[in-house]
């Protein structure tokens, strides 16, 4: 049986749906993840263009922001101005371009595995010789031969690499909110 912390935390996660809901909701995530892996091509164009419409409306928001906010110094109005315009023209070359965009992504994840490899590798250092050091360690260590599997591979590996990533992000999202639904009809939760 869960601890009534726990229980507050996953009803903070998770909606109140009671377990037909979330049974619902799981499936649905589930299947899209399937889907993903079914035709991971698609799926990486999907995240692509949803990117590349965050970007834009990001980037004009900003855009609006440096117009609107007369009460800001100009620099700052500035500044602002030109992350909106730079977002707005990623946005633009990822939705003109899908293929390109795709690279361009794909080379983002890259450098987001190398980075957050490299964060684990320092914090498992710093942690040493405490128990567990060593398994953040590799978690590191595989991070960054991810990255570098990734940048060998492309720009073939773009064609996929997203629609994969989003598979598997769909099926573990899936299968936990599957297992939430199963535990709450038990009344475990």
């Amino acid at each position: 049986m869960a601890s009534p912390q726990t229980d507050m935390e996953m009803t903070q996660v998770y909606p109140d749906w009671g377990w037909k809901g979330l049974l619902a909701l799981g499936l649905v995530m589930f299947s899209g993840g399937i889907l993903a892996f079914l035709n991971p091509f698609a799926a990486s164009l999907t995240v692509e263009a949803l990117a590349g419409a965050v970007f834009l409306a990001a980037g004009l928001m900003e855009l609006w922001r440096a117009v609107r906010e007369r009460e800001l110094e100009m620099s700052d109005r500035l500044l602002m101005g030109g992350l909106g315009a730079m977002l707005a023209l990623l946005a633009v070359v990822l939705l003109l371009n899908p293929l390109a965009g795709l690279v361009t992504l794909t080379f983002a994840v890259a450098l987001m595995f190398v980075v957050m490899g490299a964060l684990r590798m320092a914090m498992a250092w710093r942690m040493r010789p405490a128990t567990g050091w060593g398994w953040i360690m590799a978690s590191g260590v595989i991070s960054i031969t991810l990255a570098g599997l990734i940048l060998m591979a492309l720009p073939e590996a773009a064609l996929g690499l997203l629609g994969i990533f989003l598979g598997v992000d769909l099926v573990m999202a899936g299968t936990v909110t599957l297992a939430l639904a199963w535990a709450r009809r038990s009344g475990e939760v």
